[in-house]
C-alpha cells in the first residue's frame, strides 16, 4: 500500500518480496494479486520458497543483481524481514544507509518468535539509518525498550478511502482481525452481557482466523462466528452491517482494523493502551480502560443506542481515511523524512 502512495507522490518503487500467502488465507497467488492491486507499476521481485530453499538462495541472487541494477536511493525494509535473511541480502541494505519500519516495538503477549529471527530483528534495529513508527506512544516504546541510535520519525498508518454505507437498522457490533488472547475478545464478550441487558436485540459478529478462547457467550444465537480467514472481497459487507467495531485489546501498537473501520466510516471502540488512542484523536471514536467490561459496555452503549452520534464518528474517520491518513500523504511524509535523514547530499527518489 505504501508502494502505491510512492506512485502516487510520482515515486519509482521496487517491491522485493516472498511468494508466501499465508497471511491470505493460503489461497495461492493472494499475496501477488493483492499487491498488483495496491501497486500496480512496480517492479516485483519475487524470492520463492522457504528460508533454507535451496532454489531460494539462487533466486535472491537474481534479485540482488536485479537491485543492483535498478539502483535504488533508499532501501526500506519492513519489520520482519529479519525472519528471512535473504530478503536482507537481496535488498543490498547498507549499515545506517537503509529505513526500517517497525510495527510492534513490544512482542505481543504469547506471540513467539524464533532465536533466530530475534537476533535477525535486533541487528537491523541496530543498523538502520531511520526508523519508523505509526504513532507517538510506540515510539516512546521502542525508545525504552531498545534505545536505538537512528532517528526515530512517525508517520501514521495509511488507510484507502472507501465508500461509506448507511447504518444497519439492527445495532450491530463488529470484532474484527486475526484472533489472539492480547485481542481482548473475552473482556468484549463480558461487556456484552451488559449491552444486552439495555439493548437486547444488539447483535455481535466475530470474524477471524487465529486462537479462539472458549466463553459462554459465544454460543448466545446473537453471536455471529467466523472462525477463518475473510476474503477481501467481503469485507466492505462486513463492515456494512456493523454499528461499530470494538478493539478490546489488553496490548497493542497499532490496527490495521481501525483503519479500515474508518475507511468504511465505522466508528470505533478502543483500549487506551499503545497507538489506539491516537487513532480515534481524530474523533472516529470513544476510548476506554483496557480490560474493563463494564466501560466497554457503557461506550459501546452509547455508539449503539445513539445513531446520531454513531454517524458523526464514523464520518470523522471517514475523512481522516480521505485526506491526512491516505497512501499519497502518507508517502509524502516517509519521501520528506527520506530526504532529510538518508539523502545527503539529495539525489531523489524517481521524481
Amino acid at each position: 500500500m505504501l508502494a502505491g502512495g510512492m506512485e502516487g507522490a510520482g515515486v519509482e518503487p521496487a517491491l522485493l518480496m516472498r511468494d508466501h500467502d499465508e497471511e491470505f488465507g493460503g489461497a495461492e497467488g493472494a499475496a501477488a494479486e493483492f499487491v498488483r492491486a495496491a501497486s500496480p507499476a512496480a517492479r516485483r521481485l519475487v524470492i520463492p520458497g522457504r528460508v533454507r530453499s535451496p532454489r531460494g538462495f539462487a533466486a535472491a541472487l537474481r534479485a540482488r543483481r536485479a537491485v543492483s541494477r535498478f539502483a535504488p536511493a533508499v532501501v526500506h525494509l519492513q519489520a520482519g524481514v529479519g525472519n528471512d535473511p535473504r530478503l536482507v541480502f537481496a535488498a543490498g541494505a547498507r549499515p545506517r544507509r537503509f529505513a526500517l519500519t517497525i510495527h510492534d516495538p513490544v512482542r505481543h503477549p504469547g506471540e513467539e518468535v524464533s532465536r533466530s529471527a530475534a537476533v535477525g530483528n535486533r541487528a537491523l534495529l541496530r543498523a538502520a539509518g531511520l526508523i519508523f513508527v505509526h504513532a507517538a506512544a510506540l515510539r516512546a516504546e521502542l525508545v525504552e525498550a531498545a534505545r536505538p541510535r537512528a532517528p526515530i520519525v512517525v508517520v501514521p498508518h495509511g488507510i484507502d478511502p472507501g465508500e461509506v454505507q448507511p447504518l444497519p437498522a439492527q445495532p450491530a457490533v463488529l470484532f474484527f482481525g486475526r484472533l489472539g488472547h492480547y485481542k481482548g475478545l473475552d473482556v468484549l464478550l463480558d461487556a456484552m452481557a451488559a449491552v444486552w441487558q439495555t439493548l437486547p436485540q444488539a447483535t455481535l459478529t466475530v470474524a477471524g482466523a487465529g486462537e479462539l478462547e472458549d466463553h459462554p457467550a459465544l454460543g448466545d444465537p446473537r453471536v455471529t462466528l467466523r472462525a477463518e480467514h475473510v476474503p477481501d472481497a467481503e469485507i466492505p459487507d462486513l463492515f456494512a452491517a456493523a454499528t461499530c467495531v470494538a478493539l478490546p485489546y489488553r496490548q497493542a501498537s497499532q490496527s490495521g482494523v481501525g483503519s479500515l473501520a474508518k475507511r468504511h466510516g465505522r466508528p470505533l471502540v478502543v483500549s487506551a493502551v499503545g497507538g489506539l488512542p491516537e487513532l480515534v484523536a481524530d474523533g472516529s471514536g470513544l476510548t476506554v480502560p483496557a480490560e474493563d467490561p463494564a466501560a466497554l459496555a457503557q461506550a459501546l452503549l452509547a455508539v449503539l443506542s445513539d445513531s446520531g452520534l454513531a454517524r458523526r464518528l464514523g464520518l470523522a474517520g471517514a475523512e481522516s481515511a480521505a485526506s491526512g491518513s491516505d497512501w499519497r500523504s502518507v508517502a509524502e511524509a516517509t519521501l520528506a523524512a527520506y530526504d532529510e535523514h538518508l539523502l545527503a547530499p539529495r539525489r531523489g527518489i524517481g521524481r
